[in-house]
Order: C-alpha cells, then sequence, then structure tokens
C-alpha cells in the first residue's frame, strides 16, 4: 500500500519519544543537513511546515514521514527505541486503515438511505433494470460494513442468453 498523504505532524513524533518538540525540531534539523552532505534527499523523511499554536502564532514543525519515523526509531536506544518504534507502527497501520475502509460511524443511516434513494431515482429515471440497482444497492451497502446475502442480485435468465448468429 502506498503510503502518499501518510504523515506525522513532528509534534505527534514527539509525543510519541517522550520529548521535548523544540528538542525534537533541533534533531530533526540535524538529519536533514547530514542527509544533504550524503546527497540524499530528506524530503522522503521530512517536509517542513507550520502549524498555529494557542496563541494563534504560526510556528516551525515537520510532516514525518514512515520512513522518517523509522529513522528517527533507529537513532533511538533502548526502551524509548522500542516503544516509540511500537507506537509509530501502530499509528501507520490505524492511518492505512481508514484509508482502505473509513470510519462510517460518523455517517447516519439516515444519511445512507437518502444516498441510496437518490441513486435509485437516478437509475429508474435511466430505465436501468432493478437488478442492475440491486447490484449497485449491494455494494454501497458493503461499503457501509452492511453483508448482504451473495445471491440477493439475480440476473434476469433472458440477461444471460448468448445468441450464436454463425452463417451455414
Amino acid at each position: 500500500m502506498s503510503n502518499i498523504g501518510q504523515m506525522l505532524t513532528s509534534m505527534e513524533v514527539a509525543q510519541m519519544v517522550g520529548k521535548q518538540h523544540s528538542d525534537l525540531l533541533k534533531d530533526i534539523r540535524r538529519y536533514i543537513a547530514q542527509l544533504g552532505e550524503g546527497k540524499i534527499p530528506s524530503s522522503d523523511f521530512f517536509t517542513e511546515s507550520t502549524y498555529q499554536n494557542s496563541q494563534n502564532k504560526t510556528m516551525p514543525c515537520y510532516m514525518v514521514t514512515k520512513k522518517g519515523c523509522e529513522f528517527i526509531a533507529h537513532k533511538l536506544t533502548g526502551q524509548k527505541g522500542t516503544e516509540f518504534t511500537a507506537k509509530y507502527i501502530n499509528r501507520f497501520h490505524e492511518m492505512e486503515r481508514e484509508l482502505v475502509s473509513p470510519n462510517t460511524s460518523e455517517i447516519s443511516i439516515g444519511e445512507i438511505a437518502s444516498y441510496i434513494k437518490v441513486i435509485d431515482r437516478a437509475a429508474v429515471r435511466q430505465n436501468t433494470p432493478p437488478y442492475k440497482i440491486m447490484e449497485v444497492f449491494k455494494m454501497v451497502s458493503e461499503q457501509f460494513g452492511i453483508r448482504l446475502p451473495a445471491d440477493l442480485v439475480k440476473v434476469p435468465a433472458y440477461e444471460q442468453l448468448t445468441l450464436d448468429v454463425t452463417a451455414k
């Protein structure tokens, strides 16, 4: 699975490793300088960014990729390194699960029903056969974790016929 867009903020990483954010920023800046000396692109690991603090002041931070977390983890030793490695691995797996199956608990059953009604109206206006409408209904239901029987959609026998028009 691609990790594009999956990054942690340096604030979250600092919390995970039990460091002051300012200390982690110094470490990251040092890593970036060292990577630069080796002509290794630091953007694979860290991307400079900013955030607004509680006083609405723009403050520096970094977006840390999975590779960046691995990099930081390799710099830590002992219990701290082990704990951080476990935490960042769990966090990235959590983000991957959210990409694969987004949290639908925020969507009400009424919203799902309204969505299905809209699909149904559009399909009826387009004279879509009922079994095709059911295929869409089944697909949408499964995206929301609603399991329906495999044989719910029955394709009519006439749709399954093929016509052999070979000249003899």
